[in-house]
């Protein structure tokens, strides 16, 4: 491994300090459940769920709505919102039947750094048939959704897989240890030191792959922050289509 990783730093001319691969990031959960909803989902599950699927450090939050300033006490470097409402099916029709729940999570991560939304998704579930009554859905949330909900939040491909660090820096190119999800001309954004604090945004250039790594390209500002290893990174979302 440590031969292939100078070979990677050779090939491109690249020195300097080298990092291991990087740790997961700090991210603050707030996962509500509505009083409607609890006879089905446990916040306690719920929250479990949510924080299983985000594949990170998790510190939950016991409120409803986290703001920034909560993010920054609990010292995370992105929030996710992602509240659990029943979802009726049809105007007029009741949610529950033939012994499934319909529900739904609108799912919110902002980067607490910056402020900005990086990942905003509605997710659809329909819990597994329940054994028990309509009335008696609360004896059985587990079961109700232990295999659905993993399954449909696996279909999402979820933000923090994209997160990576600067795993070595030689103006005007760095190599960022990111694996998956970006191609040339695409854009990276570096928004935190390698202790967490904010830093930048330095832009960066994806200009190609080498292996597990991305090779990308940087302006060098007199005076301004430049990149350095360990350094956070994130994708820059591409701007929709205009429609005509």
């Amino acid at each position: 491994m440590r031969y292939a990783l100078l070979g990677v730093g050779l090939a491109l001319g690249l020195s300097g300090p080298v990092l291991a691969r990087s740790a997961p990031v700090r991210v603050l959960v707030s996962a509500p459940v509505a009083d409607t909803a609890r006879p089905t989902m446990s916040p306690t599950l719920w929250t479990k769920m949510v924080s299983d699927w985000v594949s990170a450090t998790v510190t939950p939050f016991a409120g409803e709505r986290p703001t920034l300033d909560d993010c920054h006490k609990a010292l995370a470097d992105f929030v996710v919102s992602a509240p659990f409402e029943l979802r009726p099916r049809l105007p007029g029709m009741p949610n529950v039947g033939g012994g499934r729940v319909a529900a739904r999570s609108h799912i919110v991560v902002t980067n607490c750094f910056t402020g900005s939304v990086v990942y905003d998704q509605t997710v659809s579930f329909d819990s597994d048939p329940s054994s028990a009554g309509a009335g008696d859905l609360e004896s059985s949330p587990e079961i109700t959704w232990s295999r659905n909900v993993p399954a449909t939040l696996g279909k999402y491909p979820v933000f923090f897989t994209h997160i990576a660090r600067v795993f070595q820096v030689r103006q005007p190119l760095v190599l960022v240890d990111l694996r998956e999800g970006v191609k040339p001309g695409d854009v990276l954004r570096i928004f935190a030191s390698a202790d967490h604090k904010a830093k930048g945004p330095i832009y960066l250039t994806v200009t190609q792959m080498q292996g597990k790594y991305v090779e990308a390209m940087y302006s060098s500002v007199s005076g301004g922050p430049q990149p350095a290893v360990g350094d956070l990174v994130e994708p820059v979302a591409k701007p929709s289509p205009q429609k005509t």
